[in-house]
């Protein structure tokens, strides 16, 4: 998939900011961001293994809107 290979890269491009940054409060807006971006990858992963990535919140509750 991806979309979730993509916010891993992402996360992986800020952690290498990261280190790179000697202001602390630069770093550690950077180090929040990678967390979010993995955080982002995880819950496509795990929606990916449910089966359900590309359904829509309505229809993962056996709502349709027909």
């Amino acid at each position: 998939m991806p979309a979730r290979n993509e916010y891993r890269e992402k996360a992986d491009d800020c952690l290498l900011q990261a280190e790179l940054i000697c202001d602390s409060r630069d770093r550690a807006a950077l180090l929040a961001l990678a967390q979010f971006y993995m955080k982002l990858a995880d819950r496509i992963g795990e929606r990916h293994e449910r089966g359900t990535a590309h359904r829509s919140q309505g229809d993962q509750h056996g709502q349709n809107d027909g």
